[in-house]
């Protein structure tokens, strides 16, 4: 259901049962009923935003558990059951169109509407997860922390940036069971299901993972006693490594230590930036064949279509998630900073406030850059 690269196998998940979870074991057999087939032996939620079925066991992504109404999750779940059992005839398996006949099949038990819907915001979701990995956690991972108020505030991002991204690749879908490619407002009273509180061991024990997946070495071992700022460690370009690629043979982060997002010292961010910002102009200027290259030359080659290339090039993953943000925010950030500027708050690092309180948000201006726009005047003076 998701347009986001995929997150790689899945990580450790948590079983849930029906005394555990009663609502959501009970969405999940419901749909199974209602599609005509079985239900999962087992249920287990996971800390990506995906819902992948395998033989008697379903895999729940927590971002969707957390926020998508119940019927666009029990339609992202009846999606991935028809496509477990495409071998039994509900949609043929492989060839063309099989997204379509699946999309069709569970608007049969669900509603076209809420199929149209999962498939918008499910995907919307999944960018914003990752982007908010990237942009928030890749850092602290770097320094050697993990955010133990992750999910608290990934959903508090979720409500600042709701509906930013446009989803264009989706409409002949939608348009196929709507007739129309705008999606409608959602019904009221549709809310998530209910999902009872996690134990903290289990919230904690996701966000370290997630954490540990950026691949960036941590510093040292776990100490006792009071968290205090450490050194950010070196690594080439720590917020455009995407966790979930690491090579088996990779030692595994050592000592990440626990903090919420408030506690992180503010030269974490700062260090982070820059360090981004370095490697950046580095690669660049090796792509130029120049000695140095201004902010101006990197903006070229992204305008050029290279940004992608950069990032591989500084050893980032997934190079194709938002290379034109994961390039110019870090660099414009980094200039910023040396300026005056402060983050407006410590989970909106890409709005910066001025020695004069004039307020910059770099992902408003470099967004419509990801979708080909020309650059905004305030970008180039930006960057002049």
């Amino acid at each position: 259901m998701k347009t986001a690269p995929g997150f790689g196998a899945a990580p450790a998940a948590v079983p849930i049962t029906a005394e555990s979870q009663p609502d959501l074991w009970l969405l999940v057999a419901d749909t199974a009923a209602r599609l005509g087939v079985p239900a999962p032996a087992e249920v287990d939620l996971y800390p990506v935003p995906e819902v992948v079925a395998l033989p008697g066991r379903l895999l729940l992504g927590l971002p969707y558990v957390l926020d998508l109404p119940a019927d666009e999750l029990a339609a992202v779940v009846a999606h991935e059951l028809v496509h477990l059992h495409s071998a039994s005839r509900l949609v043929p398996a492989g060839g063309a169109g099989v997204e379509g006949l699946a999309d069709a099949l569970v608007a049969q038990v669900v509603s076209p509407e809420s199929v149209a819907a999962a498939l918008v915001h499910a995907s919307y979701l999944s960018l914003t997860f990752e982007r908010f990995v990237l942009q928030y956690v890749g850092p602290l991972a770097a320094a050697g922390w993990y955010p133990v108020d992750f999910w608290a505030a990934w959903r508090w991002r979720l409500g600042q940036e709701r509906e930013r991204f446009e989803l264009p690749e989706l409409a002949g879908r939608v348009t196929a069971l709507l007739g129309t490619s705008r999606v409608p407002a959602g019904v009221a009273g549709v809310r998530p299901v209910p999902l009872r509180p996690l134990p903290v061991e289990v919230e904690a024990g996701f966000a370290k993972l997630l954490a540990e997946r950026l691949g960036s070495a941590a510093p040292g071992p776990v100490t006792p006693g009071p968290v205090t700022p450490a050194p950010l460690a070196p690594a080439p370009c720590p917020t455009s490594v995407r966790f979930g690629g690491r090579a088996r043979t990779e030692p595994e982060p050592a000592g990440l230590r626990a903090v919420t997002f408030d506690a992180a010292d503010a030269s974490v961010w700062e260090e982070a930036a820059t360090q981004c910002a370095i490697r950046v102009r580095e690669v660049a200027a090796d792509i130029l064949g120049h000695p140095a290259v201004l902010a101006r030359d990197v903006l070229g080659l992204v305008l050029a279509g290279r940004a992608a290339e950069i990032l591989r090039r500084c050893g980032g993953q997934s190079p194709e998630l938002f290379p034109v943000s994961r390039i110019l925010v870090p660099l414009i950030s980094d200039a910023l900073r040396r300026s005056g500027h402060r983050p407006e708050h410590v989970l909106r690092q890409h709005v910066l406030i001025g020695p004069d309180f004039e307020r910059v948000d770099l992902d408003e201006l470099i967004d419509p850059l990801e979708r080909g726009a020309e650059p905004d005047q305030r970008l180039l003076d930006l960057l002049g």
